[in-house]
């Protein structure tokens, strides 16, 4: 993921995730569990993000708590959506606490079906938060996820709003 995530417009990474507003740059992803031997601990933390060259318009991290870190002045809220900035991409979807991991799979499957069939979606932050948006107010209206808990979490950080 560390090497092939360079090369595209859209990154999305469903997995387990965990901020941290102790140690933002330690905050992660979790891609897989390492196997014995391996130099690569299978963690993909901010400070190993911001190392990256990223062409992408869009990262989308679908797992808990991604949004969180440090707030600095200056620098605003350090964590893997600051990482991501550093590394050249532009905008990027996360969560700011532990999310339901069915919910956010309907989310996320209607978030990616209006960016898909709306042309020029990804020009703009606005845009990719209208699509987020149009998703979670389809959420809002079901009776099993109508609560703010099952769509709210989730928020746009991007450059080009």
């Amino acid at each position: 993921v560390k090497r092939e995530m360079s090369r595209y417009d859209i990154v999305h990474l469903a997995t387990h995730g965990r901020g941290s507003d102790k140690d933002p740059m330690a905050s992660h992803v979790l891609l897989t569990a390492s196997p014995a031997g391996e130099t690569d601990d299978g963690v993909l933390e901010a400070r190993e993000l911001m190392e990256l060259e990223l062409v992408s318009r869009l990262v989308v991290l679908s797992a808990c708590e991604t949004a969180l870190g440090q707030s600095t002045t200056g620098e605003g809220m350090i964590g893997l959506t600051w990482a991501l900035f550093i590394a050249g991409n532009s905008t990027t979807v996360a969560s700011q606490w532990q999310v339901d991991s069915e919910s956010t799979t309907q989310l996320m499957v209607a978030f990616h079906r209006h960016l898909s069939t709306s042309p020029g979606m990804l020009d703009s932050a606005a845009a990719i938060a209208n699509a987020l948006q149009r998703a979670s107010v389809a959420l809002l209206r079901k009776p099993a996820t109508a609560h703010p808990f099952y769509w709210a979490g989730f928020v746009t950080v991007g450059s080009r709003f």
